[in-house]
């Protein structure tokens, strides 16, 4: 028999090759995802809208917790916590190998450099929910404490869940932050361009710790034509949307064997705002009359054909726990008119408009987005509803920078409002954070930092101040039941419906999406590594039991895919030693036994 000589190297170099870990490229190249206005500049202080605009922050930056896909906090940046028990002291211990942008490491300092700031300089929306912190003690780079001055069931929510970290080296040297322009992070992608009013692009960031996200490059183009943005996709042009699709579009869309459909339930809200602050909208009557003169059943039937639930009067949605049940929606014209007669507001001249108290016109105006049909068919709708009650009014399209502008001024409720009534919308993390009512209607502007009406009412101002220094759950849900009810009979605003989330993709491109309840499938965990469901989540009626998941293995979960090299490396070992076993075994044989073949 032919004598075979092989190298016994050769083999275990060709065996060990075969494990070698080689870093594998994104699994899509670039992809084109359609947004509808330009959020400016995509850091904490300058974004506009929740979203998608917060969702794109959240993609350059990172926060010390993140919600899930059913909005439940799970640790982000943080790698292990305790809690005390009496809630008031939290010690976090955060990943090692997180970078900024840049490749400086983020540490402890950069947390607690980030609640400091925010503290000196206030936005709203992240700066409120820090009040509660005492002080922050940095132990090492890695570990950090919280103090709170007294406990706050929502903390792990807000801040934790929504606080985006800033990295100290680059924001101590920012003194007026609104004005700021660069958005380096620690997130998943890092910011290459921003052309305004036309694109965004990023680039994965290849050393996230949690994993090399699977998308090369994000490109989101800006178009605020909605039905320019239906055509593009179904075109090909992009390759997802952020807007929820128009309701006649669905069967249209989910016939399209080229793209996927993602539903689920919203949780933005579209209401009708009034301005509190500007008679005769100053009048309760006058506020409740618009509430009874507007058939928001047939908002939901005529205008989303279905694809929306009936608006709470009292804003919080129906599927929340902390929703108060007892209040159900109303549509009475003839209610209407017989609390505006009853109040004073009567049609003295017979031209079918009612005049003021004092016999004065009433001549009002309802804005609303030029580039949403679906609003602006709401506020004609609307409109025709208090005009047959004698309310004159008439609606005024215009770009949402300008609404923005006359409403909320800024972003910032201090500087005042210059308009009567608009169809407006408060995204989902509204509803997620069910205090913010106390944001949404509170006198002070320090507190009611999103009372874009102007609403005062000091018996409101009081159950808000209690529910600040209320603990017990019971008796907050009960306090929060109680604000709704308030709320309702007050009509500051007159809550319309949550609109059905209907987002659509073409999967041949990407089919990684994750459908987050109540916002949809543009957010950070549809852009991150790690396993993705099969398809979204659609209509989720998965048991708590189900989704509950041990705190350790959410902890341990994001370093997954690093041990997966561990894997191959061991695996590797281990035939090694088996490989070794049998070349020894096959030397004693031949030695024993003169086997024709060497090794």
């Amino acid at each position: 028999m032919k004598k075979v000589i092989i190298s016994s190297w050769l083999i275990l170099a060709l065996i060990f090759s075969s494990f070698t870990v080689v870093s594998a490229e994104p699994s899509v190249q670039t992809l084109k995802v359609g947004i509808s206005k330009d959020e400016n500049g995509l850091n904490p202080y300058t974004y506009v809208t929740g979203y998608p605009g917060l969702d794109l922050v959240n993609l350059l930056y990172d926060n010390l917790f993140h919600l899930d896909k059913d909005n439940k906090p799970e640790p982000w940046l943080v790698k292990e916590y305790q809690i005390s028990y009496d809630v008031l002291t939290y010690e976090f211990k955060t990943h090692e190998n997180v970078k900024w942008h840049d490749g400086k490491p983020l540490t402890s300092e950069d947390v607690k450099f980030t609640i400091d700031y925010f503290n000196q300089h206030p936005k709203s929306r992240f700066t409120n929910p820090l009040k509660t912190i005492a002080s922050t003690t940095v132990k090492d780079e890695t570990n950090l404490t919280l103090v709170l001055s007294k406990a706050d069931p929502n903390f792990m929510l807000q801040p934790l869940a929504d606080l985006p970290i800033l990295p100290k080296h680059i924001w101590s040297n920012v003194t007026n932050p609104d004005d700021e322009t660069n958005a380096l992070g620690s997130g998943p992608y890092m910011m290459v361009e921003h052309k305004s009013g036309q694109y965004y692009t990023m680039k994965a960031n290849s050393d996230y710790f949690k994993g090399e996200p699977p998308i090369g490059e994000l490109i989101f183009p800006i178009i605020e034509d909605t039905t320019a943005m239906f055509n593009a996709l179904q075109a090909g042009e992009i390759d997802a949307i952020s807007t929820s699709i128009s309701p006649e579009l669905v069967n249209q869309f989910e016939s399209n064997p080229s793209l996927k459909v993602a539903r689920g339930p919203g949780y933005s809200t579209t209401l009708f705002q009034i301005n509190a602050e500007k008679y005769p909208m100053t009048e309760a009557s006058f506020r409740q009359a618009i509430d009874h003169a507007i058939d928001k059943q047939n908002l939901v039937d005529t205008i989303l054909l279905g694809f929306a639930e009936v608006g709470s009067p009292g804003f919080i949605h129906p599927s929340s726990s902390y929703h108060n049940n007892e209040l159900n929606p109303v549509f009475d014209p003839e209610k209407a008119k017989q609390i505006l007669d009853e109040a004073g507001f009567l049609d003295t001249n017979g031209d079918g408009f009612r005049e003021d108290q004092e016999g004065k016109k009433i001549d009002l105006t309802t804005l609303v987005y030029s580039n949403n049909p679906i609003r602006i068919r709401t506020a004609e709708l609307v409109s025709e509803a208090l005009n047959q009650v004698g309310i004159k009014n008439t609606v005024k399209a215009m770009d949402a920078t300008t609404v923005d502008s006359l409403m909320w001024p800024d972003f910032d409720v201090s500087k005042g409002r210059d308009f009567d009534l608009g169809v407006w919308s408060w995204s989902n993390t509204m509803q997620l954070f069910p205090d913010r009512m106390v944001e949404l209607f509170h006198s002070d502007p320090a507190v009611g930092s999103v009372n874009i009406g102007g609403y005062k009412n000091a018996e409101f101002d009081q159950l808000g101040e209690k529910l600040k220094n209320t603990y017990d759950e019971t008796e907050r849900t009960n306090l929060i039941k109680e604000m709704q009810a308030f709320v309702a009979g007050e009509a500051p605003i007159v809550p319309l419906y949550y609109q059905e989330i209907v987002n659509a993709y073409n999967p041949e491109k990407y089919d990684g999406f994750v459908f987050q309840v109540g916002k949809g499938i543009i957010n950070k965990l549809s852009f991150v590594g790690g396993e993705k469901p099969e398809e979204p989540v659609v209509n989720d009626e998965t048991d708590e039991e189900e989704k509950a998941t041990d705190k350790d293995t959410k902890t341990n979960t994001d370093t997954a895919s690093k041990n997966n090299s561990g894997i191959y490396w061991i695996g590797g070992i281990a035939l090694l030693v088996i490989v070794g076993y049998f070349l020894l075994r096959r030397k004693k044989e031949k030695d024993n036994n003169q086997d024709d073949f060497d090794f």
